[in-house]
């Protein structure tokens, strides 16, 4: 009890007499009593004309107002030194590490300058280069940032919940659906089962009759003849569907409804990865890591190929085997996202449809063409050489077709670029390769992909802190591949274009 009188006496001395709290930016005045700054603009003007003292009545004059810049240090030692009472061993002496001080006088920054942007401890404020400005206090600065930060965090929470409810909705709606849809096929079950089990049952008597009347004797049997026709005229064994068409056609348009959700799901999850997580960035190559088979626009964001070999002066960044090239702008933190167009004569929606359409018919011409005698499936030896012969074209085909292809993606900056380069994940490029055949992941061996559609804008997301590098249909939102690995040096864009027809565009 004895230690805390002395504080007490202190917490006294720094005590404003007009608001009976701790002296908040100290000021003297004409008489040389101290009060809070802003208490000051509170008195009011005697009759005079001129404020008094709140405690010995003198008259003062505001211009001659000046801070008690050691008061307020020792108003601040106080606060810490009760605070510190309370706290755990260690606590103080990281609050003290995370307390920025002023870079010039070593003290707290109690204030804000509005007009320079700036945090100001005391000193500054009253110093020539900001006494002009409006300063307030940090806390009241920052206030309307704080207000703002809640309205944001409001219209999140709230944009999510109604995201929620929208999806619930559906989500019910459908089950709905589908319990309805289950409840009608469940009832069309026991609908065909009761008609075919009657149906059997009057099978089994009719033929239990008919078994009786042919052991008579003939004249017996003879007698009835007519009678026997009329009783057993002829009629068929009913045969239902065990489906009917009408739910058939429904569980259908439900099938295709869950394929639209999925798809629709998929698209949104993209966008909104893409939208709130990722920064899109605008890149542009880099002329001097481009191979002399690609030429670059003018603006650095398309390339196209070249058979021909173009640069007399081999640059020490340029690739010279490899049709390689590299972006000028490198990434070693955060989440990226850009985008590369392909663009390929003659590479269209309607070709592409088109060549769907006589596969098809060819299918159905080879299937129709194999059903007949038997013989068609014999092989001879002329037909295992001319098949051993196709075999080979085949292949020299799919080689040419691996030659003309595209490669997009990322590269490390300390990539090798001379010579003949395997150009994989342990060289350091992480890419995928597209051609008229297909798309592959460059890995050893490499992976083919089957995406829904073939892409014409390839999103790149690149989040190096996470290490995975995903590409994405941009124009479809569906993933097409994520490459995983741990990220230590800059990450370049990174193109590869051996494709005569074909151009690469970086957008934006």
């Amino acid at each position: 009890m004895a230690a805390l009188a002395p504080l007490r006496s202190l917490e006294e001395e720094v005590t404003c007499s007009i608001c009976l709290d701790y002296l908040r930016d100290p000021v003297t005045i004409d008489c040389g009593h101290v009060f809070c700054r802003s208490c000051t603009t509170d008195v009011r003007p005697a009759s005079g004309g001129r404020p008094v003292c709140p405690l010995c009545k003198k008259p003062f004059k505001k211009e001659n107002i000046r801070p008690v810049w050691q008061l307020a240090s020792l108003v601040e030692n106080i606060e810490r030194l009760k605070v510190d009472k309370g706290r755990q061993p260690g606590e103080a002496a990281r609050e003290q590490q995370d307390t920025r001080l002023c870079e010039r006088h070593q003290e707290k920054l109690h204030y804000y300058c509005e007009d320079d942007g700036k945090l100001l401890c005391v000193m500054c404020r009253e110093s020539r280069e900001h006494r002009p400005h409006s300063a307030v206090l940090v806390e009241k600065a920052a206030q309307p940032h704080r207000k703002k930060l809640q309205d944001q965090r409001q219209c999140i929470v709230a944009e999510f919940e109604q995201g929620h409810q929208f999806l619930r909705e559906r989500e019910q709606r459908l089950l709905d659906q589908l319990a309805k849809l289950e409840q009608e096929l469940t009832e069309g079950r026991e609908k065909y089962k009761t008609r075919g089990v009657g149906e059997l049952a009057r099978l089994a008597l009719v033929i239990s009759e008919l078994e009786g009347k042919a052991q008579q004797p003939a004249a017996e049997l003879m007698q009835d003849t007519r009678d026997f026709l009329n009783r057993y005229p002829r009629k068929k064994f009913w045969i239902g569907k065990p489906i009917a068409r009408v739910v058939k056609k429904r569980t259908g348009e439900f099938s295709d409804r869950l394929l639209s959700l999925q798809r629709g799901l998929r698209e949104f999850q993209g966008k909104l990865l893409r939208d709130l997580e990722y920064k899109t960035v605008s890149v542009t190559l880099d002329p001097q890591s481009a191979s002399g088979y690609l030429q670059l626009s003018e603006d650095w964001k398309c390339v196209t190929y070249s058979g021909l070999y173009q640069r007399a002066y081999l640059h020490p960044q340029q690739f010279d085997c490899e049709p390689g090239v590299l972006g000028s702008k490198g990434f070693t933190w955060g989440k990226v996202y850009w985008e590369v167009e392909v663009e390929r004569e003659g590479w269209s929606e309607d070709e592409e449809e088109g060549d769907e359409e006589e596969e098809g018919e060819e299918e159905e011409e080879e299937e129709e063409a194999g059903y007949g005698d038997g013989y068609d499936d014999w092989e001879t030896d002329e037909d295992e050489e001319s098949l051993g012969d196709e075999e080979e074209e085949e292949e020299a085909a799919e080689e040419e077709e691996v030659l003309e292809s595209c490669m997009v993606g990322v590269a490390r900056d300390s990539v090798k670029r001379k010579g003949d380069l395997s150009l994989r994940p342990e060289d350091g490029v992480w890419a995928l390769r597209l051609s008229s055949a297909g798309i592959w992941a460059n890995t050893s061996p490499e992976a083919e992909l089957f995406p829904a559609l073939r892409p014409r804008r390839v999103g790149i997301a690149l989040d190096y802190e996470g290490g995975t590098v995903t590409f994405t249909n941009a124009e479809s939102q569906e993933l097409i591949y994520t490459f995983t690995a741990t990220f230590t040096r800059r990450l370049l864009p990174f193109l590869w274009l051996k494709w005569p027809g074909t151009r690469l565009l970086l957008r934006p």
